[in-house]
């Protein structure tokens, strides 16, 4: 195969161009090893796919945004915002896809390439996340869908870049099928969108991770929580829930339902976005912050851990509660010595 334009491989490297790649490494490694260690790493993926098929989207030149596919993923009807007409499918490719991200296979990175691959000059000396992107530049003239974008997670994964495959990781340019800006400049936008889309994607994991702590200890705290935990483990993976679709979850009356989403409403556990006084429609705190119902929290995080009382206030507890069984029991006529 010829090559029209110069791969990324053989370029000409300089210090401004290395220190992007290292900053594009590490971003990408950080976020791997975080997802990997993650016990939420599954409810990450889903929620990191939305933000990668909308990326593909958009590089499509779609007018679709990361609100529409949750809306469209999750089957809601978001007030004041149009339901999106576009004349293709563009919602088409995501299960195949999905699918996809998920397989633990040991495939070959050649397999399903739309083109004959040959070795280009600098191959074999490259970083392994320039020979990704020189597979994407290629991929992405030989298939004008927006299928490359969408296999480069799946390329990371199949290089060894990354030990999973990682939704949100997906970047390309224009400039990539028009071969109109100077290849340099080029490869060092792809570079900073593979930091940002990294950096971006450890974001969404702080707020999953923190929103799932503070559920837990927030439900811990309560007298009786019912059927909180419950409700806190599905949205994990129904993370948009109405009382209809909740009740047979749960195992309660759509009524019963209603009340527990109210009470998660509460306590912070959950967001009410539909606006309406019935048949609301409620989604966890970190999708509410996707979709821009609230604000993502800035500055430094509140702690989550929770402080022992002092050793004065439990004994004091303690001989208040001990004085209030004697009193029972004296009443009762029962002897707390015998």
């Amino acid at each position: 195969m010829s090559y029209p334009v110069t791969p990324f491989t053989a370029l000409q490297w300089d210090a401004s161009l290395a220190s992007t790649l290292a900053d594009a490494s590490a971003a990408l490694a950080r976020l791997d090893g975080r997802v990997c260690a993650s016990s939420v790493r599954t409810s990450w993926k889903l929620r990191a796919g939305w933000a990668g098929y909308a990326a593909a989207l958009q590089l499509q030149q779609s007018p679709l945004e990361e609100i529409d596919i949750i809306a469209e993923r999750c089957s809601l009807r978001l007030p004041a915002r149009p339901v999106p007409r576009t004349e293709d499918e563009p919602f088409a490719a995501y299960e195949g896809w999905f699918s996809q991200l998920n397989e633990a296979d040991g495939r070959h990175w050649t397999e399903n390439l739309p083109f004959t691959f040959e070795r280009p000059a600098g191959w074999d000396d490259s970083p392994a996340l320039i020979r990704a992107l020189t597979l994407l530049d290629q991929f992405s003239r030989a298939d004008r869908t927006s299928a490359p974008w969408l296999a480069f997670p799946v390329l990371l994964r199949r290089l060894g870049i990354a030990r999973i495959a990682l939704p949100c990781m997906v970047v390309g340019d224009a400039a990539q099928r028009s071969l109109r800006d100077a290849r340099p400049a080029l490869l060092k936008r792809l570079l900073k969108q593979v930091t940002r889309a990294a950096e971006a994607g450890l974001e969404r994991l702080d707020r999953l991770e923190t929103n799932t702590r503070r559920a837990a200890i927030t439900i811990a705290s309560e007298h009786r929580p019912g059927k909180l935990e419950t409700l806190s483990l599905i949205t994990l993976s129904r993370p948009c829930l109405a009382a209809r679709s909740a009740a047979p979850l749960l195992g309660l009356t759509i009524s019963g339902a209603g009340k527990l989403l109210e009470r998660a409403v509460r306590l912070s556990l959950l967001t009410e976005i539909s606006g309406r006084g019935t048949w609301r429609t409620y989604v966890a705190p970190d999708v509410a912050v996707a979709l821009g119902v609230c604000a993502a929290p800035r500055g430094r995080p509140q702690s989550l851990s929770t402080m022992a009382p002092d050793a004065a206030i439990i004994l004091s507890n303690f001989e208040r509660e001990m004085a209030e069984i004697d009193a029972m029991l004296e009443k009762l006529g029962i002897d707390r010595e015998l």
